[in-house]
């Protein structure tokens, strides 16, 4: 019988996804966007800092989303403590930023990348050329993301780490994956090993099921990650080559040696990469909802007609699609994600595994930040300028990502940090915080601030009291740093399967003495 403690390290001793699907950082601090999208004189930026998501996915949704709200400079601060996290979050950033490639292959990379323990052949190579850029970038700072990343809060130690890791990234560099999680899986299983289908399956009708929306979560899904670590397949693609960017460090005992770092799989192996795109969305119109449509409803024997990987699509394509554009991504035909894409990319040559490059018709009135394009005259340089012009426009969408990383616990100390953050995000691995006796996490936020705690609904680990008892304990924690919470106060078994509990949020105001 696996132990208590073996249960909570089965999430992994490092995240490099989230417990909680993605949402938007500033919807509880910004006014909606009005007619008058002018930038004020000397206007204060809205500064967000996110603790140890695990993944990028509140930044993206924050950048992609910021036009719906009043135009101001925005300053994203993303923390994590493992340089593996770090350089992977820069990695899905470079792919989001890969302009050259259409929509709908970048899509499908990204969550390729993000969630596969196991890639094509071609994905790794193109894993291999990012990472010689992220090294450019992060020595010379030069590359796409030069202007877009702020790698000037990081000490010379931290940049050294994340060249370390985009090194490991090169093909030659050798990365058994399936063997190592499959130590993984045996040690979590132990004796009971050969009957994992069963348990798996009871993991998923007990606990997964249950919650809104995780039906969408096919079993055979969840069943094929839980075995294989691949979570999103595509087509007939086949994944033969290990994601050495899931390779991470963790400090372990060798006998005679004492403490040494051991290199390998130390992911979550229990609940899988589906939470942060694959289990909610915004619902843009009733075909956005269609991706939940359950047949046989009330009948004993349910059965979505989508699934989970078609809601992640929809999910990355909305926020590709809305950096872009500017504008909301739709869907224009039921049951059909990609839908929404025709009339970027029509018109443009086939391309194999894809759908063709877009061309992007919205005029944003936003100040860009770089000088105009170039004309170009030649019909053959068209696209070119075409896939230019989109990319002036992802760059117009953000205003500055800075990294941060070392000891979570030193932030506070340090006066640049102190009273500055409108919001401040905190995840499962970032909740600790909460229990310093100093309340030095009052001491980042802004006179006026929310802060937003990732919570126990999808710790699956964890038997329905005690994720009862973890949810009431971050809002007594809460209570004593002096947050006011903006939901209930008192949980009840109910709430652990809302999906709405999976993030917990909080206002904060400053007490002022006489």
């Amino acid at each position: 019988m696996t132990s208590k403690t073996g249960n909570l390290l089965a999430l992994g001793t490092l995240g490099m996804w989230g417990f909680s699907p993605a949402f938007d950082l500033q919807e509880d601090v910004s006014p909606p966007a009005d007619a008058n999208q002018a930038l004020p004189d000397a206007a204060e930026p809205l500064r967000v800092l996110v603790l140890s998501p695990g993944d990028i996915r509140h930044v993206l949704t924050t950048i992609a989303r910021s036009r719906r709200w009043k135009k101001r400079p925005l300053h994203i601060y993303l923390y994590e403590k493992a340089p593996e996290s770090l350089a992977r979050s820069l990695l899905l950033l470079q792919i989001v930023h890969d302009w050259e490639i259409p929509l709908r292959q970048r899509c499908n990379t990204f969550l390729e990348v993000f969630g596969n323990a196991l890639v094509q052949e071609r994905t790794c190579d193109y894993i291999q050329d990012k990472a010689n850029q992220l090294v450019e970038l992060v020595c010379n700072e030069r590359g796409r993301l030069a202007d877009l990343v702020d790698l000037t809060h990081l000490k010379m130690k931290d940049r050294d780490a994340l060249v370390d890791v985009f090194q490991s990234w090169h093909v030659h560099v050798p990365f058994n994956i399936e063997r190592l999680r499959d130590q993984r899986l045996r040690h979590f299983y132990e004796n009971r090993y050969d009957y994992r289908n069963n348990l798996l399956d009871w993991d998923y009708t007990m606990a997964i099921k249950k919650i809104q929306d995780a039906s969408v979560i096919h079993i055979r899904q969840f069943r094929t990650w839980r075995n294989s670590g691949v979570a999103f397949e595509f087509g007939d693609q086949e994944y033969t080559a290990p994601n050495r960017t899931m390779s991470s460090y963790a400090q372990a005992t060798k006998r005679g040696h004492g403490s040494v770092l051991c290199r390998g799989y130390w992911l979550d192996i229990v609940l899988g990469p589906y939470i942060s795109y694959g289990t909610a969305c915004h619902r843009s119109n009733k075909f956005a909802d269609g991706l939940f449509e359950i047949h046989n409803k009330g009948s004993g024997c349910e059965q979505n007609r989508h699934n989970t990987t078609e809601v992640a699509v929809f999910n990355v394509l909305s926020i590709l699609h809305e950096i872009e554009t500017g504008q909301v991504y739709t869907m224009k035909k039921a049951h059909d994600v990609y839908s929404g894409i025709g009339e970027l990319e029509d018109g443009k040559r086939d391309r194999p595994h894809t759908i063709d490059d877009g061309r992007d018709t919205d005029n944003n009135n936003a100040t860009p930040r770089f000088e105009e394009l170039e004309e170009v005259h030649d019909d053959h340089d068209e696209e070119q300028v075409d896939a230019r012009k989109r990319a002036q426009r992802i760059v117009e969408s953000f205003d500055g990502v800075i990294l941060l990383s070392g000891a979570a616990d030193d932030l506070a100390k340090k006066t640049r940090y102190q009273h500055k953050f409108d919001h401040v995000h905190l995840s499962v691995h970032a909740t600790n915080l909460m229990t310093d006796a100093e309340h030095r996490l009052t001491d980042l936020l802004a006179d006026e601030a929310c802060v937003s705690v990732e919570s126990s609904v999808f710790l699956l680990p964890l038997k329905e009291g005690q994720r009862v008892t973890y949810m009431q304990k971050l809002v007594e924690l809460a209570d004593v740093l002096g947050l006011t919470p903006k939901q209930k106060k008192v949980f009840g078994p109910s709430d652990v399967y809302k999906q709405e509990n999976a993030v917990l949020k909080f206002d904060y105001v400053r007490k002022t003495t006489d």
